[in-house]
């Protein structure tokens, strides 16, 4: 391919001078060109990457009109080069610098997608060439290091891109050596063991990042020895390469080719290119997982054919724009030293490569012939395992590795894995059985070597001729051996004492071989996966490293489970049964596997499914022998057992010793239990130490009710977890609140349940906080709980029950802890705000800015409160006012570095500049408060900003890019249960649809939208929605339905008002929607109206009138049989009665209004109305009826689980006392 080299520098600060020349030209040709021209581009593309980049065609357009020029330079450049192609290597100026280069369209399409001539836009860097290494026919060899730090979400299938790579480029002569470590140290060290040019290329996968403030430096989050994560940055990964650069580096992370700070800090890919990489590859901002994977396996495909760096990059842009439909293929982004490289192998012509024998092609069944481990497909997680097991093979003090541990979960896999990354040892396999015999036979089956052949026919020991073996009669000096015993417990026999020892047959053997690897001081080693763990002669005892091997979670189970059809997210399958069945699995991935077929049988009942599913969990028991070892045991060590079950994650061995204190020889048990696999023992990080946990496959009964046993477990985790620990995951709090819980820890259960809501809900994740708080609150009553459960609930749409819990949790609240107070109040103030409550919302607002300061918290408070304030402001229409409050807000956010606030701030500012007609500015603000929520994960913050930006570009015509970022807002909104976000959007692609003249989709939207609005309160959003029906219920010229329409919507704005205080407006309101159901005479449309006005009446103190308009109002329910609603007026009625002392009067009304529930079957207005009955009756002295309805009461608000259960329970404490007197 030829070169079209480009270079932009700066001139002025408006100006750049545009050279060009191709490499066979000297001197280069130049023209000046305004940035102006270009100014709304430079702001647009970063804009539009955060908005689902809608307008690629013309932003690249654009850019090559701008540097296309009237004399139209590029455009006979591309025309005049040959049939090779055309490379335009770019060169740019920071401010440039993150430009989409690779989105360069002349008019007809992007220039990557063509084929004659092939144009490729790469990113260059001036810097002197390094020379081009000899081309050879041999395969592509290609470095893989994965990074997977533990506690860095989310966790990447790095397995999956390993395996795909592999997989695409299974035809071609491609080499893929991993390095499992992930951390650069341990790279560093194996580069240095190979020769210059040995590796083609390094790929790196994992998480990219940009520091988020000054100096906003790149790096890439990789592992340290121990699997922790560390900040790699350009100059450290360098250091690795120093003078022996692969010719390409693919750093497979999001943001490695983006420029740090608009553009002034170089990116992680350009800074390798300055430190001495030829080419480097990197993703220009977030990409998918799939579209990384597939980009890198085309690559690798192309480049093993013998096509150059830029053929093989053309086409890979091809392959993700055309085959893959890949909306991000032009964030792939190409960096290079001097020229770009060429091709890295020669074609192979007629040279047919044949890859060598997969490892797992060993693990055969004798019998099926089946291959008996999981493919390179299936694979997934034991990254920490297969990192200590490979450090221990690779190391001088072992001479190999026993993998043991119970059945089925995937020893002989790992196994399998290990000879994968070990592709320089060739594999001595035995299964099973071993004698020597056999093992003879596999050496002298794999030998070629003569004096190896004589060797086994010496008059010497086995170990002896082993020994000489391995030094003399290997095929090469060089070659290094890797045996193999897969499946070893065959090998085993259990004692009288239950404890599983060698057979005394293979004792000699095993001791014989071992003895043989270390006499011979070679590199040969060995790898055993046996059920069981055994003893051995003591010099040879330590010499193998022992790990057993525990069943899956965590990430690794997610893994797993996506790969098995009947447990994929997506799966029609009940999520019951899925849960049943992985709950039964016990993350062992032969039994998932198990239970996968049983799950995809066709046309099963529920019932029928749990019987097998319990039918296989036995068959596998018996299958792993599980309940014949454990009855061979000391009752001790079953009791052991049995109380450790009281845990069901790996817990610390302090806690486990400490449950079963009471059990004698403790210790002994452990190691012989752990030997046997029946407790996993988990090496996890330095800090954590050892962990154990029974397998609940074991035939053991559960401790599920013993209070005491889970509290004391509760007690032990929360100390060594909470209080003792720096940063506990999820998934340990969570296992402390269920022991909490079950153990009815009242105090522990409410701090952790506090927590884990409180952070939930900070992720968006409502409905996981609200079913904490639920589950805590059937333990413990505490404010905090309340607290989290109100602010859950209320954007979960459920207003009244939120409204409340924040009350209930203001009751409860101790002085003392006047932090929470604060925050009950604000976000009560809050939700009053929502509810159109505006006085009362600012009273709050007040009070809570009052108790921030008092605690000292001034700036935390005033933050909050001003942004709320703001936000009643701007409802108000008092405009100057709310910027005013926002800004402050702002500036606060940003001197405490509060990010969620301020991009929540920002959003806000931006609403206020759509409204006022400055649309530049407001999308400058969504997009910035954009990549804020996206940077931190605030997927609430992001589906509104969606929302909004989805609304401007309706408003400016561009209709699909509209559709496109409502369907994205509503997708969000749906995943995390924000019905309120669902209900607006739902609102706004009905009034698309009604445009464009899809009147059935716009009424279909329209009317889930009301539903929506319904159930949360929104009456707002109701009218509005109200409104549009009503007019195209109007333009089709169905007059009557319109006036119902119109109707309600005047009703809704009346209730509006009255709740905002606005008496008189809501009066006229109700009148005007009186006045226009009379011209279609719906009856109960009228009872509803004089029902509201009698309320308003009444509340004015007007009661003589307001029990006018309640009596009409009945006289309408009676008339049309409309029961709910006369049980409501009398309600009323009985209410006035009562307050106007005349009780006689209200018992009968109210048990009317009682009668009438019951047959309507209104169990939550009985409830209500029975309060009211159990009262008047003890101020009439007749305590007995009324704790009888008291109770009544208390049963229905139990069973619906009603916050108003508690206040009921005092109501009785507090009559009980007065019966009593």
């Amino acid at each position: 391919m030829q070169t079209l080299r480009i270079q932009l520098q700066e001139v002025q600060r408006d100006c750049v001078e545009l050279r060009y020349r191709v490499e066979t030209q000297k001197t280069y040709e130049s023209q000046i060109l305004s940035i102006a021209e270009i100014a709304n581009l430079v702001k647009e593309s970063k804009r539009d990457y955060y908005i689902g980049r809608p307008r690629l065609k013309e932003m690249g357009q654009k850019l090559f009109c701008w540097l296309d020029g009237d004399g139209r330079w590029l455009s006979r450049a591309i025309a005049q080069c040959d049939l090779g192609g055309l490379i335009l290597a770019i060169a740019t100026p920071e401010k440039l610098a993150h430009l989409p280069w690779e989105l360069l369209h002349d008019g007809t399409s992007f220039l990557v997608e063509g084929l004659y001539p092939m144009v490729v836009p790469v990113r260059w860097i001036d810097k002197n060439t390094p020379p081009p290494s000899t081309l050879k026919a041999r395969p592509l060899q290609v470095l893989f290091m994965a990074t997977s730090p533990e506690t860095v979400e989310p966790v990447l299938d790095f397995e999956a891109e390993e395996a795909r790579i592999l997989a695409q480029t299974q035809d071609m002569a491609v080499q893929v050596r991993v390095e499992e470590s992930g951390c650069v140290a341990e790279l560093g060290k194996l580069w240095k063991r190979y020769p210059p040019q040995t590796f083609d290329i390094f790929h790196l996968t994992g998480h990219g990042k940009i520091q988020q403030q000054t100096p906003y430096d790149p790096y890439f989050i990789t592992e340290t020895e121990t699997g922790e994560p560390h900040d790699t940055s350009a100059s450290e990964l360098a250091e690795v390469f120093f003078d022996r650069w692969p010719q390409l580096i693919f750093l497979s992370g999001c943001r490695t080719g983006q420029a740090g700070n608009q553009g002034a800090v170089l990116s992680m890919a350009e800074t390798l290119i300055h430190q001495g990489a030829p080419a480097v590859l990197g993703w220009g901002l977030e990409v998918l997982e799939t579209t990384a994977t597939a980009a890198a396996a085309h690559l690798y495909q192309e480049l093993a054919a013998g096509y150059s760096l830029g053929k093989a990059l053309g086409s890979t842009y091809r392959y993700l724009l055309q085959k893959q439909g890949v909306e991000d293929w032009h964030l792939l982004r190409l960096y290079v030293r001097g020229d770009c490289p060429g091709a890295l192998v020669e074609p192979p012509g007629d040279y047919y490569w044949q890859p060598p024998q997969l490892p797992q092609e060993q693990f055969l069944d004798p019998l099926t012939q089946e291959v008996r481990v999981a493919t390179r497909e299936e694979f997934v997680g034991r990254r920490r395992y297969l990192q200590r097991y490979l450090r221990a093979l690779k190391g001088g003090k072992f001479l190999g590795v026993l993998i043991h541990g119970i059945g089925g979960v995937g020893k002989s896999t790992v196994g399998a894995r290990l000879l994968e990354r070990m592709p320089e040892y060739e594999p001595i396999f035995i299964y099973r059985g071993l004698d020597e015999a056999k093992l003879i036979n596999q050496l002298s089956r794999q030998c070629t070597n003569e004096t190896g052949s004589e060797i086994w026919q010496e008059k010497l020991s086995l170990m002896q001729r082993l020994t000489k073996f391995l030094r003399m009669g290997l095929n090469d000096p060089k070659q290094q051996l890797m045996f193999v015993l897969d499946d070893f417990e065959a090998n085993m026999e259990p004692r009288s004492d239950g404890k599983r020892m060698l057979k005394s047959e293979v004792v000699e053997v095993v001791q014989g071989l071992l003895d043989a690897i270390a006499q011979s001081r070679g590199p040969h080693r060995v790898i055993i996966t046996c059920r069981y763990d055994f003893t051995l002669d003591p010099t040879l005892n330590r010499r193998l490293d022992r790990e057993p091997l525990a069943a899956l979670r965590g990430a690794d189970l997610r893994k797993k489970c996506q790969r098995l059809a009947s447990f994929q997210p997506d799966s029609e399958l009940d999520a019951n049964l899925q849960e049943q069945a992985k709950n039964a699995a016990d993350g062992n991935p032969r039994l998932l596997e198990w239970l996968n077929q049983i799950l995809l049988t066709p046309s099963v009942a529920i019932s029928e499914i749990t019987t097998k599913i319990q039918e296989v969990e036995a068959e596998f028991r018996a299958d792993i022998l599980a309940e014949e070892l454990l009855n061979q045991q000391d009752k001790d060590l079953r009791e052991m057992l049995r109380l450790g079950l009281v845990f069901q994650v790996p817990v610390p061995r302090a806690a486990f010793t400490a449950i079963c204190s009471k059990i004698r020889n403790l210790e002994t048990h452990i190691t012989r239990a752990i030997s046997l696999g029946l407790l996993e023992s988990i090496q996890s990080t330095p800090a954590d130490g050892e962990l154990l946990r029974v397998p609940r496959l074991l035939p053991l009964p559960v401790p599920e009710n013993d209070e005491p046993l889970h509290r004391q477990a509760a007690d032990l985790l929360y100390r060594i977890w909470w209080e003792e620990s720096e940063t506990p995951t999820e998934e340990r709090l969570i296992e402390i609140h269920r022991l909490a819980l079950v153990g009815k820890a009242g105090e522990v259960a409410a701090k952790i349940g506090h927590i884990l809501s409180n952070t939930w809900i900070h992720q968006s994740r409502y409905k996981e906080a609200l079913k904490m708080c639920q589950d805590t609150l059937a333990v413990v009553k505490d404010y905090r709980i309340f607290h989290q459960m109100g602010i859950s609930e209320q954007q979960l749409g459920e207003v009244e029950t939120a409204s409340e819990h924040y009350q209930q949790a203001l009751d409860l609240c101790p002085l003392e802890d006047k932090r929470e107070k604060a925050l009950i109040v604000h976000n009560l103030a809050t939700f009053k705000a929502k509810q159109g409550e505006i006085d009362q919302a600012i009273a709050l607002s007040t009070e809570s800015m009052e108790l921030f300061e008092r605690i000292g918290s001034t700036l935390e408070g005033k933050v909050a409160t001003l942004h709320h304030l703001a936000g009643i402001k701007a409802k108000q229409g008092e405009i100057d006012e709310a910027i005013a409050l926002y800004t402050q807000s702002l500036e606060i956010n940003e001197r405490i570095g509060h990010l969620q606030g301020k991009a929540a701030t920002l959003h806000e500012l931006a609403g206020i500049k759509t409204n006022q007609g400055e649309i530049k500015e407001a999308i400058a603000l969504y997009t910035e408060s954009l990549e804020i929520d996206e940077r931190i994960g605030h997927l609430e913050g992001k589906a509104a900003t969606l929302h909004h930006l989805a609304g401007i570009k309706a408003d400016q015509g561009e209709i699909k890019e509209a559709i496109a970022l409502y369907t994205q807002s509503l997708e969000i909104n749906e995943r995390i249960g924000i019905l309120e976000g669902k209900a607006a959007t739902l609102h706004c692609l009905a009034i698309i649809k009604a445009k464009q003249g899809e009147i059935d989709e716009a009424i279909a939207l329209y009317t889930e939208s009301i539903e929506l609005e319904e159930r949360i309160g929104n009456l707002e959003g109701k009218a509005e929605t109200l409104y549009q029906l009503a007019t195209i219920k109007t333009n089709q010229g169905e007059m009557g339905k319109a006036i119902i329409l119109y109707t309600e919507w005047l009703h809704c704005l009346a209730i509006i008002k009255a709740k905002q205080g606005e008496i008189d407006e809501a009066i006229a309101l109700y009148n005007k929607s009186m006045e226009l159901n009379e011209l279609i005479g719906d009856v109960q449309v009228k009872a509803a109206i004089l029902h509201q006005l009698a309320i308003i009446t009444a509340n004015q103190g007007e009661i003589d009138e307001a029990i006018a308009l309640y009596n009409k109002s009945m006289e309408l329910n009676e008339l049309i049989g409309n029961l709910q609603g006369k049980a409501a007026t009398l309600h009323q009625l009985a209410s006035i009665k009562a307050n106007q002392g005349e009780i006689d009067e209200a018992i009968a009304f109210y048990t009317q209004s009682m009668e009438l529930d019951e047959c309507i079957g209104d169990v939550q207005g009985k409830a209500a109305t029975l309060i009211m009955l159990g009262q008047l009756l003890a101020i009439r002295g007749d305590f007995t009826t009324a704790l009888q309805y008291m109770h009544e009461s208390l049963d229905i608000l139990e069973r619906l689980r009603s916050p108003e259960a508690e206040k009921v329970r005092e109501i009785i404490a507090q009559m009980q006392k007065k019966a009593e007197k």
